[in-house]
């Protein structure tokens, strides 16, 4: 590889970095702030701070698409204003050549940044929201949780006191109306294989009712963008076999989220390079920033606006994370056969 592209690959790199880490940084401020009013005899200013600190890495890859993009565009510009770039296009690289060896050290530095958040930045979080968890509900832990799960036929309530000890259990069943055509409460039950069994307290010689049950908490978007990669893969395992499949549909979208960012940050480097090349030649750094930040909410508003009309219209979710790669592949290869 010639050396000015190598020379390229690390600057863009090493840019792209200092602009991950400073947004990191600039949003562990905002939120250490806004924790601090949550300030209590429970919730010390170390534990906050601590808090904050080390959900931050996690929390920081949210910025993941739009720092490795102003970082490209920045290494580009100033490798312009070094009178490098002209000897790449001399040498015969097309600007969209060039673009894609920009993105190199940026694509190269989000798969380090989720690798090290599949296996260190997630565990920390959660390790330490774990011991926080139980130092503030140590004399709620003998409680138990009580969980619903509603289906089309039936609402079933239990309390869970621990590893397929079943108690409390409520069920309400539906007619094809939608109205209650039973309700009946049993003291215990046995959870096993995401099967609740219910004998029958007044003749215990009847079979046991089976229903099908997952005790877990209910999900949001939220929790499963907070997982591993390899956490969530094993909760699609746990919910494949269950109606209605709602859930399902929010832990594929929060694993092909995953899987698609470090092709996201190549894809939105593509495509703005294509918008920005001609603009590299002549513009500042400035110009750059501003227009990495624009054209990366205006990239997130539109996914998520894709991947939310799919989850609630139920279409096949991969399809919502393809078409903004598909366009942004399109809109930058007829880009660049402009430029």
């Amino acid at each position: 590889m010639n050396i000015y592209a190598k020379h390229l690959i690390l600057k863009s790199f090493l840019t792209s970095l200092f602009v991950w880490l400073t947004m990191v940084c600039l949003d562990f401020s905002v939120s250490f702030v806004t924790e601090l009013e949550n300030l209590s005899s429970t919730n010390s200013f170390i534990s906050i701070l601590f808090a904050t600190l080390i959900e931050q890495p996690h929390k920081g890859l949210q910025y993941l698409e739009s720092s490795m993009l102003i970082g490209a565009l920045i290494a580009l510009t100033i490798f312009n204003q070094q009178g490098n770039l002209v000897f790449l296009r001399s040498l015969g690289f097309s600007p969209s050549k060039i673009i894609l060896i920009t993105g190199i050290g940026p694509l190269f530095l989000s798969l380090i940044l989720l690798t090290l958040d599949e296996f260190i930045f997630v565990e920390i979080s959660d390790e330490y929201k774990i011991v926080q968890t139980i130092a503030v509900d140590e004399n709620y832990s003998d409680q138990g949780t009580y969980s619903w799960q509603l289906t089309d036929q039936s609402l079933i309530g239990v309390q869970a006191l621990g590893p397929n000890k079943i108690s409390d259990i409520q069920l309400i069943q539906f007619n094809e109306t939608g109205e209650v055509s039973r309700a009946q409460k049993f003291n215990s039950g046995v959870l096993k294989d995401n099967e609740l069994k219910i004998s029958n307290p007044r003749d215990p010689s009847l079979q046991p009712e089976i229903f099908t049950f997952l005790l877990q908490p209910s999900l949001d978007q939220k929790t499963l963008e907070r997982s591993s990669l390899r956490s969530l893969i094993n909760l699609q395992k746990k919910y494949s076999s269950l109606v209605p499949q709602k859930d399902l549909r929010l832990i594929k979208s929060a694993i092909y989220s995953k899987i698609f960012l470090p092709i996201f940050v190549m894809g939105i480097i593509y495509f703005a390079g294509s918008l920005m090349f001609g603009l590299v030649r002549s513009g500042g750094i400035g110009r750059q920033i501003v227009f990495g930040i624009f054209f990366g909410l205006l990239f997130d508003l539109t996914k998520d606006l894709f991947v939310a009309s799919f989850l609630t219209y139920q279409w096949p979710i991969l399809i919502a994370y393809l078409i903004p790669l598909l366009c942004l592949i399109t809109g930058g290869w007829v880009g660049y056969r402009r430029i």
